[in-house]
C-alpha cells in the first residue's frame, strides 16, 4: 500500500514538470508578445487623448523638486534707469545732476491803474490814484538745479527767479512840481518735471516741462509834493501799493533746431502759467490840514482772490561745444507778460475798477552745466 502511494506521487509530480514549459511558451512566449503588440498597434489612439498633457516617462521622487516648466521669466526691472544709447544721445544732456543760470538784462514796464477813496480821521475824503513812473533797466537772475534720469525718463528740477526795479520822474501836479516814483519786486519759484524727448527729424529736438509755480509780486507808486506847495489841494503825498501771492500750474515747451556746424542750434521757448491767489491793495493819502489845523493821514485797504496768467517767450542761439558736451550757452531775446496782478472788481473797490499789470523785455544770457 505504501509502495503504491509513493508511485502515484512520483507520476503526479513528473506530469506537472513536463506540462510547465509548454504552458509558459503558450502564455508568455515571443509569439504571445508579438500578438499583443500587433493588437495594440491595430487599435488607434483617440484624438482627445493626444491633447492631454503627458508626464515625463521617468521615475519621480516625492522629495525631489518638480522639473521647470520653461525658461525663467525675464527681469523686467533690470532695464529701467539704465543709460540707453538710443534714448539718451549725448546732445540731449548727460545723465545726472545739472544746473543752469540765467541772467536777464531786462527793461520792465509797469501799468498802475489803481484808484480808491481814502477817508481822513476828520471825515473828509479824497480819491487816490497815482500814475506809475518809468522803471530802470535791471538784471534778473534765475537759478535752476535738477537731476536728469536715464532711459528717456526726463528729469526733475527746482528753480528760483527774481526781478527788482525802481524809477522816478519829475512831474507837474495840480499844485506844482512833484516827484513820481515806483517800485517793482517779483519772486518766482518752479518745481517741474522735464521731459527728455527728441523729434523724428534728425536735427530737431523738443523738450517740455510741467509743474507747480509759486508767485509773489509787489509794486507801488507814490507822488510827493513839497509840504508848503500843497496849499491848493492840501494833499502832499499819495501812494498805492499792490501785493499778490499765488500757486498754480505751468507748462513750457523748448524747441531746438541744430544748424549742423560748430555745435550751434536755433532755440525757441514758450512758458505759460496761471496762478491763483490773493491780491491786497492799500491806498494812502496825507493832507496838510484838518479840522484841528494839524496834518492828517488816511488809509484804505481792499483784498480779494484773483487769477494771474503769465507768458514767457524766448528766441535765440544755443551753443554746445563738441568737445564739451556737458556745457551749453544761450543768448537771445526774452519777453515776459503778467496779467491781472492788480485787478479788483469795482463792486469790491468802492465803485472804482482797478487794473495793474507789468511786462518786461530784453536780452537773456544762459549757461547750463551737466555734472
Amino acid at each position: 500500500m505504501v509502495r503504491m502511494t509513493y508511485l502515484l506521487l512520483v507520476l503526479l509530480l513528473g506530469g506537472m514538470v513536463a506540462a510547465s514549459p509548454g504552458y509558459a511558451q503558450t502564455a508568455d512566449g515571443p509569439a504571445a508578445a508579438g500578438a499583443a503588440t500587433a493588437a495594440s498597434a491595430a487599435t488607434p489612439e483617440p484624438e482627445f487623448l493626444k491633447t492631454f498633457p503627458r508626464p515625463p516617462d521617468q521615475p519621480a521622487s516625492l522629495l525631489a523638486p518638480p522639473p521647470p516648466l520653461g525658461p525663467p521669466p525675464p527681469d523686467l526691472e533690470k532695464p529701467y534707469f539704465q543709460q540707453d544709447p538710443l534714448l539718451d544721445p549725448p546732445w540731449l544732456g548727460l545723465i545726472g545732476l545739472f544746473a543752469d543760470v540765467d541772467v536777464g538784462i531786462l527793461k520792465p514796464h509797469l501799468i498802475n491803474q489803481l484808484r480808491n477813496t481814502v477817508t481822513f480821521p476828520d471825515g473828509s475824503s479824497t480819491t487816490v490814484g497815482v500814475n506809475p513812473s518809468h522803471l530802470n533797466w535791471t538784471v534778473s537772475p534765475r537759478i535752476e538745479v535738477g537731476y536728469r534720469l536715464p532711459s528717456g525718463f526726463g528729469g526733475i528740477s527746482v528753480a528760483y527767479r527774481n526781478m527788482t526795479s525802481q524809477g522816478s520822474d519829475a512831474v507837474i501836479c495840480a499844485d506844482g512840481p512833484a516827484t513820481l516814483s515806483s517800485r517793482l519786486n517779483v519772486n518766482l519759484g518752479d518745481m517741474d518735471w522735464v521731459s527728455n524727448e527728441y523729434t523724428p527729424w534728425g536735427l530737431c529736438e523738443m523738450r517740455w516741462r510741467c509743474g507747480l509755480r509759486y508767485l509773489n509780486t509787489y509794486f507801488d507808486s507814490q507822488a510827493n509834493e513839497p509840504f508848503a506847495a500843497a496849499a491848493g489841494t492840501t494833499i502832499f503825498n499819495q501812494r498805492t501799493t499792490d501785493s499778490f501771492w499765488g500757486i498754480g500750474p505751468h507748462w513750457a515747451v523748448d524747441l531746438r533746431r541744430r544748424l549742423g556746424f560748430g555745435g550751434l542750434a536755433l532755440c525757441g521757448f514758450i512758458d505759460l502759467s496761471d496762478t491763483w491767489g490773493r491780491v491786497r491793495q492799500n491806498y494812502f493819502a496825507s493832507s496838510t490840514t484838518s479840522v484841528s489845523g494839524l496834518p492828517q493821514a488816511g488809509v484804505t485797504s481792499v483784498a480779494t482772490s484773483v487769477s494771474v496768467p503769465a507768458l514767457t517767450a524766448r528766441l535765440g542761439l544755443n551753443w554746445q561745444p563738441p568737445v564739451y558736451p556737458n556745457l551749453r550757452l544761450f543768448a537771445g531775446y526774452q519777453l515776459d507778460y503778467w496779467w491781472n496782478i492788480g485787478r479788483i472788481d469795482n463792486l469790491l473797490n468802492d465803485g472804482f475798477p482797478t487794473s495793474g499789470f507789468f511786462f518786461d523785455s530784453g536780452i537773456v544770457l544762459r549757461g547750463e552745466w551737466n555734472f
